[in-house]
């Protein structure tokens, strides 16, 4: 090849490589841009006068909805059945009444709670369509137009979950969901046509008008929300339909796990065993260290939730839990429970405390947290934590009813509708059990998991022991161990994962320095 080409050829490949760079470039900061951006949801501020106008329709519409059922002059609905007039009157005033609270209480950052009391309120309006043509009302004359009527109901719930269920979704707000959104309240105000004109038309009692007034007002609700909702944006997924109080459920899985949970559907049948130990010297140099510099009492506690705090700092996937045959993430929150004594007698009371920490936590903070919560317990003259108070009006229900009233709790807490403040008052939800057989004088346990609850990992250590070995020059060294045992759900991550993260665990023990500083990356779980 001659000169000139070669150096063209060499030119225009350099030209090729910098535009190559420049578009990687442009590419990685649009992929930046993308994260920033990724995920949206709706909310609707407590300041915003049109949540409040809702507030006020949905009061107007129950209202109005009480007065039309009590009244004598006609028949409600034309159904002579008093058990149907009481679920026409019951069920659409708790499903308003039901919306409007979770609208005041979650519509800033839950706005997706709203979407079961419209689905509910959807069933009403159906069963009352189907009502209205089997009696023979005017208002709908063809069992064509009932079906339609039917039909649309369904479609508007499905089309308002999809609208205010959206963050945990990859992609945007898009344009095409604005459309869906306008469609929507364009659908609502037909159907505030298709009410109000009866009301037009009537010439005889209040009664319709009342009736139609009640679902106008309802309807009317939800168009003042969807006008008052603000878009936010985040660069992790946003709270959605599917997802719990305490936990986020994770949907990006491989199939297998999806199965594995129906294969295994309790934490008894799919626990997996573990037994390790690590090499204490530094871990007793680094605890002088802490005291002398002030940290009283700080100890090997201490040091195993810091060490656990920076795993899932690392290894974010072990802050997982399996309930009602789904798997949750945790992601920044760690819920650890203990079991505490006030003295170390065969008499002295015990409680169960609970820590939260955040994977960028130090040893400093973690210490202050796990401290806090211990003198808080033994605050009093006896160990008396709000689980102990939660135990004792448990107790008063008699026997007979006793075991009626934790299947209502299991059923609640397997559909996700178990109250906030009890999860957190509740020992057995969490993401660790830590138990010290070290303070007992005896090695670590293996401690079974709770079936009750979603606790997937049982962590206990015991007493340091002495093991003599072989040094590399020939001689015999003594050196200090201490056991540590892990029961863990196997459903939440695989085993080369577990593996991992206990191994890195591990290191954290043995080099405890690093947890002086907070971890230069948090992890995220997946999607």
């Amino acid at each position: 090849m001659p000169a000139g080409e070669k150096r063209g050829h060499f030119s225009a490949l350099r030209l090729i490589s910098q535009g190559q760079g420049v578009i990687i470039i442009r590419m990685e900061e649009n992929r930046k841009n993308d994260t920033a951006k990724r995920y949206s949801a709706y909310g609707i501020s407590k300041t915003n006068v049109l949540l409040w106008a809702a507030g006020l329709f949905i009061a107007a519409a129950v209202a109005a909805r009480i007065v039309y059922y009590s009244s004598p002059v006609r028949k409600p609905e034309n159904v002579s059945s008093f058990l149907v007039t009481v679920i026409f009157l019951v069920l659409p005033c708790i499903c308003s009444l039901a919306f409007a609270v979770k609208l005041i209480v979650f519509g800033e950052k839950r706005l997706y709670k709203t979407a079961k009391p419209v689905l509910f309120y959807a069933v009403y309006l159906a069963a009352r369509a189907i009502a209205l043509y089997v009696s023979g009302d005017k208002r709908i004359g063809s069992a064509f137009f009932a079906t339609v009527l039917v039909l649309a109901y369904f479609a508007l719930a499905i089309i308002y979950r999809l609208t205010v269920s959206t963050g945990g979704r990859k992609r945007s707000i898009t344009p095409r969901r604005i459309v869906c959104i306008c469609c929507f309240q364009l659908a609502l105000a037909g159907q505030i046509v298709f009410e109000v004109l009866p009301m037009i038309r009537s010439t005889g009692s209040a009664a319709p008008f009342q009736s139609e007034a009640a679902i106008a007002l309802d309807i009317l609700a939800v168009l003042a929300v969807l006008a008052g909702v603000k878009k936010t944006t985040s660069d992790r997924p946003l709270p959605q339909c599917g997802d719990r109080s305490d936990g986020r459920r994770v949907r990006s899985l491989d199939p297998m796990n999806g199965v594995a949970v129906y294969i295994m559907p309790d934490r008894g049948a799919s626990c997996n065993l573990f037994k390790d130990s690590f090499d204490c010297a530094a871990a007793d140099a680094y605890i002088r260290e802490k005291r002398e510099e002030g940290l009283l009492h700080f100890g090997y506690t201490h040091l195993l939730l810091a060490a656990y705090a920076r795993t899932v700092a690392k290894l974010p996937s072990v802050n997982r839990f399996i309930s009602g045959q789904r798997i949750y993430s945790r992601d920044d929150e760690l819920e650890i429970s203990m079991v505490i004594k006030k003295d170390m007698t065969l008499e002295g009371s015990e409680t169960i405390i609970t820590i939260y920490l955040d994977p960028h936590d130090t040893a400093y903070t973690v210490y202050e947290k796990f401290n806090r919560e211990v003198e808080k317990a033994k605050a009093t003259e006896e160990l008396d934590s709000g689980f102990d108070k939660l135990a004792g009006a448990l107790n008063i229900i008699p026997g007979v009813f006793m075991k009626f009233t934790v299947w209502v709790l299991k059923t609640l807490d397997y559909f996700g509708h178990l109250p906030r403040f009890l999860t957190k008052l509740s020992p057995f939800h969490g993401s660790m059990f830590v138990t010290s057989m070290g303070s007992l004088g005896i090695p670590p346990v293996f401690h079974h998991l709770y079936n009750f609850g979603n606790i997937p990992v049982f962590l206990a250590f015991g007493m340091k022991r002495r093991e003599n070995e072989l040094a590399a020059d020939g001689t015999v060294v003594q050196k200090r161990y201490i056991d540590f045992t892990v029961n863990t759900d196997e459903r939440i991550c695989d085993g080369f994962y577990f593996a991992s993260a206990f191994k890195y665990f591990k290191r954290c023990m043995t080099d405890p320095h690093r947890l002086d500083t907070p971890p230069e990356e948090v992890n995220h779980d997946a999607e």
